[in-house]
């Protein structure tokens, strides 16, 4: 893109919407041509002397008018112009994935029986407990209320187990008198729930790193930029989060704080008291993955980082 758009700070109109409408107007009139690739938004902030999130905000609008396709990894490429007039819709395009099937992530691929695969989540096969489990579901299958519990129900999850839980949540610490509860399919859809809300295209999010491949594609596929703290014996590295949370200012941190994934690392005490005193010096919300926290096997739980966190926040 060689032409720097002028942009009026004294304007009524927002620095975002400017800058939208200039580059739309040299999208539609054919000087951004189809294909063409549009600098980084922090590359263009810089360039402007602007914010990142203003420059986020007008690609945003931008793609939302179908003028441009932001791709994971590659960029922000025009997508319309005069030539795409009366050409129909583009299903090639706008079907084209960026992301790469992850390593391993199959039944097929090649792994023998022999080979444990860290890909993935899954509980042993011999430690499952089958029985009660079959208990449960006989238990369940001769209940008067079959019938309805079978019914969709309501969104927020099955209100008795919503009741179970809540009291469970307020008897650990890790609910308030006016908190509430949602029940979802697994923490990808949490996660993905809460960053529809507070993520937007370009913000930079700090992460362990490695990190599960599931949560990487989702954060990704919001447009994130991920800050990786690398995860030791004793869990992330408080030190190294200290520093990317005083430079990169991450929109949000996000730990699993027992049996992280792939890892298995857990947080100990004073990493975790570390760790929520550098995020609310930073003022960064924490959101706490800890869908592990009661598979322990050995030794005493440690309390999660809602129970130790004293501010009020609601992660």
């Amino acid at each position: 893109m060689d032409f720097k758009p002028k942009l009026d700070h004294q304007a009524e109109s927002p620095l975002y919407r400017q800058l939208f409408e200039q580059i739309a107007q040299q999208i539609r009139s054919g000087q951004l041509a189809r294909g063409e690739r549009l600098p980084a938004t922090r590359e263009l902030a810089g360039l402007l002397g602007l914010n990142r999130t203003t420059v986020s905000a007008a690609y945003e609008l931008l793609e939302s008018d179908g003028l441009i396709s932001g791709q994971v990894g590659r960029g922000s490429f025009v997508t319309n112009g005069p030539s795409g007039a009366g050409r129909g819709v583009d299903w090639v395009a706008l079907l084209e994935r960026s992301e790469t099937p992850t390593a391993g992530s199959g039944h097929s691929a090649g792994l023998g029986n022999e080979v444990i695969s860290f890909a993935f989540s899954r509980p042993s096969r011999e430690l499952f407990p089958l029985d009660d489990f079959r208990t449960c579901c006989n238990a369940v299958l001769g209940r008067h209320d079959l019938p309805d519990i079978l019914q969709l129900g309501s969104p927020g999850g099955y209100e008795p187990l919503r009741r179970y839980l809540m009291e469970e949540a307020r008897r650990q610490q890790l609910a308030g008198p006016g908190d509430d509860i949602l029940i979802t399919n697994g923490c990808q859809q949490a996660l993905d729930l809460i960053g529809r809300v507070l993520l937007r295209p370009g913000d930079s999010v700090a992460v362990e790193d490695p990190i599960y491949t599931g949560l990487k594609n989702l954060l990704t596929g919001m447009g994130a930029q991920l800050c990786g703290i690398p995860v030791g014996a004793d869990g992330m590295d408080p030190a190294h989060l200290e520093r990317v949370l005083e430079r990169e200012r991450p929109r949000l941190l996000v730990v699993t704080s027992n049996f992280q994934n792939p890892t298995g690392a857990t947080l100990p005490l004073p990493s975790r008291l570390a760790l929520l005193d550098a995020a609310r010096q930073a003022g960064v919300p924490v959101i706490e993955n800890d869908a592990y926290g009661d598979l322990r096997y050995q030794g005493e739980p440690l309390p999660a980082l809602k129970q130790l966190d004293g501010s009020g926040s609601p992660w």
